[in-house]
């Protein structure tokens, strides 16, 4: 087994974590519009809890998961999760956990006055209420919550089964890029014994989703209305179908040989979606993500990874769009006449 650092779970913070779930049953929630990573680390936390202590638990998770390779990770390797966008009888459990969030995040459907008995997260802002949960693992260092979650097995001897196995290392996969972004030692350890257990068909058949043709017209409207400011790359979707759509065109148009920062926007429902990568090796784009978004909504992120929800209440989303871009834009002292990326069509 690679060892590269000293597991921190040890006895103490077990037997801490044994208190407060009691009997069980644990309700474990993670943010909106769950991705890999959310989805892997929520599962993980549920076998955990079952493998050492007997525990139940149950997975909600609200919002649409969209994007075509997460569907099938939902549909193949953690189908217990169930879908309901109004949490009640919270009362029946004996507590709540949150992975891959905090609460007041604004990314999670946990009520304002209820706070988590569990916290599990790697996301940059550390938000203020997260001193008062009992139990709160929160380590921005690490890449990825599922290297968090790893540790736990680890700490205790067990291994995942193979479908949670293969659902945790591509959770680990997404969140860091395959290790070359964001990466700890934690990361690097479960990545190299996690690839040792897992269905190498079901991944596969993940990662190679088939995507529709809407998607493929989305991704062509999004590249027309890209427009690039200097380093700075601004893409204003409109209407989108699901919020995935935002994050799937950042991570084509950081690759912009050019780009040194990428935001791009949409709207769903009554909230404007944004999702910003950056190349800034000294600039956390969750607290990137936080600074523009101050004001208007909440953001947060890992790395050079990061994403906001800004409530359409008080302002068109045209001009609450142009509010976010302004503001990146002088952070990264750009200037604020910008040219399209793309020729127009003959």
């Amino acid at each position: 087994m690679i060892q590269k650092n000293k597991n921190p779970i040890d006895q103490a913070i077990l037997q801490k974590l044994r208190a407060i779930v009691a009997d069980g049953p644990v309700l474990i929630l993670t943010h909106d519009n769950p991705d890999p990573d959310a989805l892997a680390s929520g599962m993980a936390l549920k076998a955990f809890l079952k493998a050492q202590w007997g525990i139940p638990a149950r997975l909600i998770y609200s919002g649409v998961v969209a994007r075509a390779e997460n569907r099938a990770m939902l549909q193949l390797l953690t189908p217990d999760w169930e879908h309901n966008d109004q949490l009640t009888d919270l009362e029946d459990y004996t507590a709540i956990a949150l992975v891959d969030s905090q609460p007041g995040a604004g990314n999670n459907r946990l009520p304002e006055d209820r706070l988590p008995d569990i916290v599990i997260d790697h996301h940059l802002p550390i938000q203020k209420r997260l001193p008062r949960v009992k139990f709160a693992d929160l380590r921005p260092d690490i890449g990825s919550t599922v290297s968090m979650l790893y540790q736990y097995f680890s700490a205790v001897g067990l291994s995942p089964e193979t479908n949670l196995a293969t659902a945790m290392f591509y959770g680990l996969h997404t969140d860091t890029n395959g290790l070359v972004r964001s990466v700890s030692d934690a990361d690097e350890v479960a990545y190299f014994n996690l690839l040792k257990l897992i269905d190498r068909d079901k991944l596969i058949r993940v990662q190679q989703a088939g995507r529709s043709r809407e998607y493929f017209q989305a991704l062509s409207d999004g590249l027309q209305a890209t427009y690039l400011y200097g380093k700075v790359v601004v893409a204003d979707l409109g209407r989108i179908q699901h919020p995935d759509m935002a994050a799937e065109l950042a991570d084509v148009l950081i690759r912009l040989e050019s780009a040194m920062a990428v935001l791009c926007l949409g709207v769903h429902g009554n909230t404007l979606y944004f999702s910003l990568r950056t190349r800034l090796l000294n600039q956390d784009a969750g607290l990137l993500a936080h600074e523009i978004a101050t004001g208007y909504g909440k953001a947060g992120g890992h790395g050079v990874i990061a994403g906001g929800q800004l409530p359409l209440d008080h302002y068109a989303p045209s001009e609450l769009a142009e509010k976010l871009k302004g503001r990146l834009l002088m952070i990264m002292d750009e200037e604020k006449n910008g040219e399209p990326l793309l020729e127009p069509s003959k």
